[in-house]
């Protein structure tokens, strides 16, 4: 869609997420009542996937895991069909590397489940398909999660955004204790969230909560880390990152330097180390995007170089069979 220079500063300031208050579109470039025409705008265009909370899924009682799935050509698509359709997994790509001929799994995907639910769950989902390979990759530590596209500069824009404190999948010591309302908000604040000067009007009146209670608890579990921001969520492709992939390097070493490294890049978009496996011998994790192939392979060469790493492969994203956000506590309904 078709934006002026005004619309794409704005909509790269959004996407660092909003004020928490009743009226939270008065501190942009653009009037409160342009700020919404150009939500709503973006939205109808396709540019915008979701408006809404963006929660760190540890904290809400959470297990989640990154899954490399060693499957033939043959059962690719049925595989992946029968992947998609379990609710606690968000993405699901088919990755091939953009160079060489290495027999990596082709199949991607993330699942999160509640944790006292997440063991059972994969046991359920491998016994689908008892002949396929799952390769289970939790995070080890994570040294960045936040995504903010820039459309002024068509890079991955990390002013306002800092590297993720690391922690494990498995961290789960600072578990969130709420009540079932306090539920029902995090899956009305995680889902959609309408685009009006007053948006967390519709929020208030579903929950039964006055908007001061719940904005202060949204204020408390964004300092909490509960809560990492409420913010519009881009289709990349239609922000005009065609491409993307998934990096991957073996650390000599210590990977925490590497890691923080690479989080302090702005083509990095999340950064993980996550365990050397016998079939999959790589220990850092990094997702970057771009315009074009091209410019993707150059833009994995250059952080390779600049971070002292050498051996990555890239596994570019040549399909996407499923890319949602997580819908939390949906059982509760």
């Amino acid at each position: 869609m078709d934006l002026t220079p005004v619309e794409r500063e704005t909509l790269t300031q959004l996407q660092r997420g909003i004020a928490i208050e009743a009226s939270p579109f008065l501190q942009y470039p653009l009037p409160e009542a342009d700020v919404v025409r150009l939500l709503q705008r973006a939205q109808e265009g396709g540019l915008i996937r979701r408006f809404g909370g963006v929660f760190d899924s540890r904290k809400l009682g959470y297990r989640s895991m990154l899954c490399g799935v060693a499957v033939t050509e043959k059962k690719l698509e049925a595989v992946a069909g029968v992947i998609c359709q379990h609710a606690g997994v968000t993405h699901c790509y088919e990755r091939r590397p953009l160079a060489g001929e290495q027999d990596y799994p082709l199949l991607w995907f993330t699942i999160a489940m509640l944790e006292e639910q997440f063991d059972a769950g994969m046991d359920a989902l491998r016994a689908q398909w008892p002949s396929v390979k799952f390769l289970a990759l939790p995070a080890l530590q994570r040294f960045k999660i936040d995504v903010v596209f820039d459309l002024r500069k068509g890079v991955s824009d990390k002013s306002g955004s800092k590297p993720y404190c690391p922690a494990s999948d498995s961290d789960n010591g600072h578990r969130a204790v709420l009540t079932d309302r306090e539920r029902t908000l995090v899956r009305l604040v995680g889902g959609d969230i309408p685009f009006t000067a007053h948006p967390f009007d519709t929020i208030v009146q579903k929950v039964g909560m006055s908007v001061m209670d719940v904005l202060g608890i949204l204020r408390r579990w964004k300092a909490q880390g509960v809560l990492r921001r409420i913010a519009p969520v881009l289709y990349h492709r239609k922000a005009g990152f065609t491409a993307n992939g998934m990096c991957v390097w073996q650390v000599s070493g210590d990977v925490g330097p590497f890691g923080q490294r690479m989080a302090a890049r702005p083509e990095v978009t999340h950064c993980y180390q996550r365990p050397r496996l016998p079939v999959f011998p790589f220990d850092l994790y990094a997702m970057i995007h771009a315009g074009s192939r091209d410019a993707l392979y150059r833009k994995f060469e250059k952080i390779s170089g600049d971070c002292g790493l050498r051996g990555g492969v890239l596994l570019f994203s040549t399909r996407e069979f499923k890319k949602s956000s997580m819908q939390y506590f949906e059982r509760d309904k």
